[in-house]
Parts: C-alpha cells; sequence; structure tokens
C-alpha cells in the first residue's frame, strides 16, 4: 500500500468496486461522475494510467475503459482482510443457519451437504466442499520395490482392503540392500498407523534412515497421506454450478460448458482443495491458479472441523469480479458454524 498515493489507492478500490457490480470497463469520466473525487477527470486518467503501469489496472480493447488487473484484486482483497473490512454476518440469518447446521439433529455428512447449498444460495456462486474422515483406515502392509536403479513402486495395503500404488522417481540410484532397510523400518513403525498420522510418523523416523534418503521418506508419507487418503473416505460436494449465469460472461455457451466440465472431475476438485490440513482462509486470484481453465477465477476455501473425526474446506469458485467483502464473510459465516 506504501507503493501508492492514496488518491490513487482510492480510484483503484472504486474502480474494482464498479467493474465487480457493473462488469463494464471504467472510463475516468464515469469515475469521476460516480464518486467523489476532488479533482479533474483528466488527473484521474494520469492516475489510472500510472496504475496500469504498476500492473494493477488493464486497458480494455473495446473502449477506453479500464478494469482490475489480478494484482489488483490481490491489493484490494489483502487491503479488506489487513484492515477487516468484510462484510457483516446478519445476527437472524446467522441463527437460522445454526440451527440447520445443528449437529444434535443431522449426521457430518447431511451438515456439509446442507451448508455447501447455503454458501451457494447465500454467494450466488458456486460452492463447493470436500471432506474426509481423519480415521478412516490404517496401513496394514506397505514396501518399496525396484523397478530400476532410479525408479520404485510404492505399494501400501490398508485394512479396509484398498491397495494404493504409485511410481516413486529418484534423484540417484538406490541400493538393494538400503532399500531393505527403508523397508524393514517403515513395516515396524508405520502398520497399524492411522492414514492421518502418517506425515508425523515419517518425520520422526527420518533419523533412523540414510541422510540421503530422507527425500525419499518425504515423498512417501506425502503420497500417502495425501493421494491415499483422496481414495479412502473423500466427500466431494458441488452446489449452484447454475449460479455462473448471474455473470454476463457466461452468455457466452463455450466458456459456460468449460467452467461447468470442470466439476465433472473430482480429481480435479480434490486437487485444489488438496491441502486439507492448512486452517487459515485461502484465496487465490485469476493466474495464482494453478489449472489452465481457473486462470479467469477466483477460489477462496475455508477449512472446518464438524468433529473429532471429520475434516474438510468449504468455499466457492467464481469470476474474479466477485464481491469480495461479502463472499469471504459468507464462507467465514459458514465455516465457523461447522466449526462450533
Amino acid at each position: 500500500m506504501k507503493a501508492l498515493k492514496d488518491r490513487r489507492t482510492q480510484i483503484l478500490f472504486s474502480i474494482i468496486d464498479s467493474y465487480i457490480f457493473k462488469g463494464e470497463p471504467v472510463g475516468s469520466k464515469s469515475l469521476a461522475d460516480d464518486y467523489s473525487f476532488d479533482v479533474s477527470p483528466a488527473t484521474i486518467r494520469n492516475d489510472m494510467s500510472s496504475l496500469e503501469k504498476k500492473g494493477l489496472l488493464k486497458k480494455a480493447h473495446t473502449s477506453s475503459g479500464r478494469f482490475p488487473s489480478d494484482k489488483g484484486y490481490r491489493l484490494f482483497v489483502d487491503y479488506i482482510l489487513e484492515n477487516g473490512l468484510i462484510g457483516d454476518s446478519d445476527i437472524e440469518k446467522s441463527d437460522n443457519i445454526r440451527r440447520l447446521l445443528d449437529k444434535r439433529y443431522h449426521n457430518a455428512s447431511d451438515i456439509i451437504e446442507t451448508a455447501t447449498k447455503t454458501l451457494a444460495e447465500m454467494t450466488n456462486l458456486t460452492a463447493v466442499s470436500v471432506s474426509f474422515k481423519k480415521d478412516v483406515s490404517k496401513i496394514t502392509n506397505i514396501e518399496l520395490m525396484k523397478v530400476t536403479d532410479k525408479v520404485l513402486l510404492l505399494v501400501a495395503i490398508f485394512d479396509n482392503g484398498l491397495i494404493y500404488n504409485d511410481q516413486v522417481f529418484l534423484d540417484y540410484p538406490i541400493a538393494s540392500e538400503d532399500l531393505d532397510v527403508i523397508n524393514q523400518i517403515m513395516r515396524k513403525d508405520l502398520v497399524g498407523v492411522n492414514v492421518s498420522d502418517i506425515s508425523s510418523k515419517l518425520e520422526s523416523l527420518q533419523g533412523e534412515i540414510y541422510s540421503s534418503y530422507e527425500k525419499l521418506i518425504d515423498i512417501v508419507g506425502k503420497r500417502i497421506s495425501n493421494n491415499a487418503k483422496d481414495e479412502l473416505d473423500r466427500d466431494v460436494k458441488v452446489e449452484g454450478i447454475g449460479n455462473i449465469f448471474n455473470f454476463k460472461e457466461f452468455d457466452d455457451m463455450t466458456k459456460a460448458k468449460e467452467f461447468i466440465k470442470l466439476f465433472d472431475s473430482k480429481d480435479i476438485i480434490k486437487d485444489l482443495w488438496s491441502t486439507m490440513d492448512d486452517e487459515n482462509l485461502v484465496i487465490t486470484i485469476g493466474e495464482e491458479n494453478p489449472i489452465d481453465q481457473l486462470k479467469e477465477t477466483t477460489i477462496i476455501t475455508s477449512y472446518f472441523n464438524i468433529d473429532e473425526n471429520t475434516v474438510g474446506k468449504i468455499g466457492i469458485v467464481g469470476l474474479t469480479r466477485i464481491n469480495y467483502k461479502d463472499v469471504i464473510a459468507s464462507i467465514k459465516l459458514i465455516s465457523d458454524l461447522l466449526n462450533e
């Protein structure tokens, strides 16, 4: 924020405000007419040009107006979070939602489904939740088998019958006798361990294993604790896909179909919501998203813990020009109620 003069900051935020609600590039004259700036449109135009040079605004191809860049949105979102400018929750609405999510009368799965539907209704966006049972299963056997000197096959068997296998590629060859030692240690210390405890258990084992293979042990831990948990009992719920048509950008049916198709694959959603142990509000905007089809969208997620066994994340997927203040407030409300 210190890199911007106050007026330019106000101009940037006013453009963001206008673009969020109208979806039209903003010109200097309309900005001067709609917002209280004690300077001429020419001065505003110069400030807008400076904001564009800083990468905070983009110029429209079809008019002289400008609209926010991903960098501009990021500055805006960070500012409202740092300064506590999120919308306030309606007390009556909070009480009504609390009753809908009452754990005394509903099981965890039903509560999460209701919460996801409610979030979609509150935000008029596509809401998504991903949850899983922390103590869903235990390892009954685990082994690393050599395919080549630099390729191993990781096999893990769980007490519910699931067999997980995946290749592990090494930067260096591994000796058979070293692999035997690693397998002996992993079987001794991992058999009977819950999926949710694997990463921490493997960290404690690193001192027993040759330091040159610590990276291998780290890979094993991440593969099992992330990928295996996905396969074991990760529940994905999507609500409000049709809400995309509240945005005129989706009048283009090709664009709409591409967005809708994303939700056909639960694997993509699981990847987006993969870091379940991050208990912070996570906001990714436009180009910050790892998937090409989501480079024009904002994803906001928040962690929840229904009970001692059920955890997850709930949030929205929408265009970058969403109403950040109200949407963040809605997500925080829902996740806070799920955590009660």
